[in-house]
């Protein structure tokens, strides 16, 4: 018995153009560029949209050969819709913070997540922003007092604040400061260390032990106990921040707060506006040229069309999976981590009209600026955790509220994972296994509460 089947078949061009717009969808910013880069070296009918000046012969050409050209680049082109004239009106980009993720922003991270008031933020960025690469305070409060206007009792107790955020150590004025907050942080009371450190700091630095140990009594041992210490504490807590150790990021999408609401603007510097050549445009239509280098010129053409609308569509998909993110996390652009609400890519998906796949792709090595940071778009996408009432919480909110629990309990009798679990079921209705919150723990680097013990 024969049985007939009909099957559809791609042709191999048309796979191959398929893949090539996919494939676009998921490079960075970086990698695009790199790839329209070797695409026109690949493909003479490409080239980058330049504004030219007007030459004398043009105004000799006649009107149905201009109409005629004009026809076929307006075509060719790519559309306003993705890249803007210059005289639309467009972001400010000078007054955008293109952030990346060193010291500094660790710091201020810290402070959006901590009991910061309004006005104490406020008085930290002066602080944060004389903060060196290695994490120490570069100017004295006097100084910052008179760049600022703040006066130096209103600096003190927000530096003593900076001083106990991560890592340990940071906003020290000297050495001597760093080895005594990260000491503070550890815990530890030992008074042969305060000592040592308080008195004869002096005589440290220059390994004279037995000048220690003749000053202050104690036995030598003693004094030698007290440098091993002090030299497993890091001299320069900012420097795993510092620039050779930064992967910088240059955002793909800005979010910025307007008048009326939040105003979304793809970040299209470095990437070129391709058109085709008018050169090859006209050869295509020369009666002078043969049919083999016009039928390879026409495959160039199609090769070009299917090129420059691939990265139309790929800015347009950015563009609206971006609008997509701000409505349904609407909150925390509004309010900051807090507010990150549970978000899977099927939600987006459905809401742009795409498949699942397309989002993924899409928000692969993108980076968005936010009123809060920059954040990669897959940042927007969090599990969520069951309430017992109301909606549920993205796991980001919930680890935030492990990590301050751990901040505020007895330092000599820490939260174990089980009364973690039990007072976010008790304060917050979150329902949440110890074995979950031991996972989220480690997550935000959170020692066990036996290793947090701090013994009087």
């Amino acid at each position: 018995m024969l049985e007939l089947k009909q099957t559809q078949k791609l042709s191999p061009v048309l796979t191959q153009q398929l893949q090539q717009a996919i494939r676009l969808l998921q490079l960075s910013k970086l990698e695009l560029v790199e790839a329209i880069e070797l695409e026109m070296k690949e493909n003479p009918i490409l080239e980058i949209t330049e504004e030219e000046p007007r030459e004398e012969a043009e105004e000799k050409e006649s009107q149905d050969e201009k109409r005629e050209m004009e026809e076929l680049l307006e075509r060719y082109s790519p559309s306003e819709e993705f890249f803007p004239a210059e005289d639309r009106e467009a972001p400010d980009y000078e007054n955008m913070v293109r952030k990346t993720y060193n010291l500094r922003d660790h710091l201020r991270w810290q402070i959006g997540l901590s009991d910061f008031s309004p006005r104490e933020r406020v008085v930290a960025e002066w602080i944060i922003e004389n903060i060196d690469d290695n994490g120490y305070l570069i100017c004295s409060l006097e100084e910052i007092s008179r760049d600022s206007g703040l006066p130096v009792e209103v600096l003190e107790p927000v530096l003593r604040k900076v001083q106990r955020l991560e890592p340990a150590g940071v906003g020290a004025r000297d050495l001597k400061e760093c080895v005594l907050i990260q000491y503070e942080a550890s815990g530890e009371k030992d008074p042969v260390f305060e000592n040592v450190v308080a008195n004869h700091f002096d005589l440290f630095q220059h390994n004279n032990l037995r000048g220690i140990a003749k000053a202050t009594g104690f036995p030598l041992e003693r004094i030698k106990e007290v440098f091993e210490k002090i030299k497993s504490f890091d001299p320069k807590p900012g420097r795993n921040f510092s620039d050779e150790f930064i992967s910088y990021v240059v955002p793909d999408v800005y979010v910025v707060k307007g008048e009326e609401g939040f105003d979304i603007a793809l970040n299209n510097d470095d990437i070129p506006e391709l058109r085709m050549s008018r050169y090859y445009l006209e050869l295509a239509t020369d009666r002078k040229v043969s049919g083999e280098t016009k039928r390879y010129i026409k495959n160039k053409m199609k090769q070009a069309e299917w090129f420059i609308k691939s990265i139309q569509q790929r800015q347009r998909t950015l563009f609206l999976v971006a609008q997509s993110i701000v409505n349904f996390q609407r909150e925390f652009f509004e309010n900051g981590l807090r507010s990150l609400r549970p978000l899977i890519l099927k939600d987006v998906a459905q809401d742009v009209g795409v498949h699942e796949s397309t989002v993924s792709r899409i928000t692969t090595s993108k980076y968005m600026s936010t009123p809060h940071g920059v954040y990669e778009m897959k940042f927007f996408f969090p599990t969520s955790i069951n309430k017992g009432e109301g909606d549920p919480l993205s796991t980001n909110v919930v680890m935030d509220l492990i990590a301050e629990l751990v901040k505020k309990e007895d330092k000599r009798k820490p939260l174990t994972d089980d009364e973690i679990a039990h007072i976010l079921k008790s304060r917050h209705d979150i329902n949440i296994a110890r074995r979950t919150v031991a996972k989220y723990r480690e997550i935000l680097n959170i020692r066990s509460s036996r290793e947090r013990t701090v013994i009087d």
